[in-house]
């Protein structure tokens, strides 16, 4: 928490799960404990950093619980009941969002991903019950004979995080569906191949990371957003606008889930805004300052409507054929 991606995070708490002590930052005196940060660090810069001009996470201004449940020398059952251990001390100091690029799979058949097998997949089913929206990564085997996700991405009331490319192409090693039981997954892709964050080494730093861990807190943060936009949802109604908003909510499938993220559409999803008739489009809707007349390969207007109104603004033919969608979205100040 030194870097200076976090100099204006808004801690709440912390807990070490396995030493049982509010230090979740590495603790050096113990040589097996050493580096242990470093996963987190990253992860966290993610979501919650702000950095202007370096990097600016989707939830920088939220309220932030961290708990440390894994133990990176060996991996045992007992990280599965550190992470129970964790989801509850969250879920008793107000959490609404949990982000965990965490997963487990040694002692686990894929028989076993049935959404009702893994501890960590019941737990997080419990806690999607009690109001928290749980996001977790989808696992990073899609390039391993394995090639499924892994618990607790096989819940039924989780979000499980594929990974992309920044041109949207689906991450070689994404975990693929779907559960043992014939359910889809991942619910949902974000950005997880040369993703920014902080450095965990060098306190003004940054780096690329891959992985479904850096995917898994884009969407968290977006879900952190949906809840501040409609704070009365429930944590599954949340879950539903993110997966019914995403790139192929119609056509889901077992590599990219019902698509990539789209927070916006999110936000929005639900909602309606209600316009006058046509002729009053006029007063309300003004086109006006194009130039160069007559046009070249360029041309510059100016939009004049209410803030906040969607709008699409298009180029089109003599004929009324679309020639060109420039903007689709909302008016953002005036004189757009």
């Amino acid at each position: 928490l030194e870097h200076v991606v976090f100099d204006s995070l808004n801690l709440i708490a912390q807990w070490d799960v396995i030493n049982n002590d509010n230090e979740t930052a590495n603790q050096t005196d113990d040589e097996e404990d050493n580096g242990q940060d470093h996963h987190g660090t990253i992860i966290l810069s993610v979501i919650a950093g702000y950095a202007p001009g370096s990097l600016i996470g989707p939830a920088f201004d939220a309220e932030y619980l961290l708990a440390k449940t894994e133990m990176v020398e060996q991996e045992i059952q007992q990280e599965e009941d550190n992470y129970v251990a964790g989801l509850e001390w969250g879920e008793q100091n107000g959490a609404d969002v949990v982000s965990t690029s965490l997963g487990y799979l040694d002692w686990y058949t894929y028989d076993d991903l049935d959404g009702n097998t893994a501890v960590t997949t019941n737990a997080i089913d419990i806690a999607v019950g009690l109001g928290m929206v749980c996001v977790t990564a989808a696992g990073n085997e899609g390039s391993d004979d394995w090639y499924y996700i892994i618990a607790p991405a096989d819940a039924d009331s989780v979000v499980a995080v594929g990974a992309v490319t920044a041109d949207g192409e689906l991450a070689y090693f994404s975990s693929h569906g779907p559960t043992s039981d014939g359910r889809i997954k991942p619910e949902i892709c974000a950005r997880g191949v040369s993703t920014w964050a902080c450095s965990s080494y060098d306190m003004t730093g940054y780096n690329n990371y891959n992985g479904t861990s850096l995917s898994t807190p884009l969407v968290a943060g977006a879900a952190a957003l949906i809840i501040q936009s409609h704070p009365e949802w429930s944590a599954m109604e949340v879950r539903n606008a993110i997966m019914m908003t995403a790139s192929q909510n119609d056509e889901p499938d077992n590599d990219f889930g019902y698509g990539i993220l789209d927070t916006w559409q999110a936000i929005q999803y639900g909602t309606t805004v209600t316009v006058g008739p046509s002729s009053q489009f006029p007063d309300i809707i003004e086109v006006a300052n194009a130039y160069p007349n007559p046009f070249n390969p360029e041309i510059s207007f100016t939009v004049d409507a209410p803030i906040g109104l969607p709008i699409q603004v298009s180029v089109l033919d003599i004929e009324g054929m679309v020639v060109e969608n420039i903007y689709s979205g909302r008016i953002l100040h005036s004189g757009f």
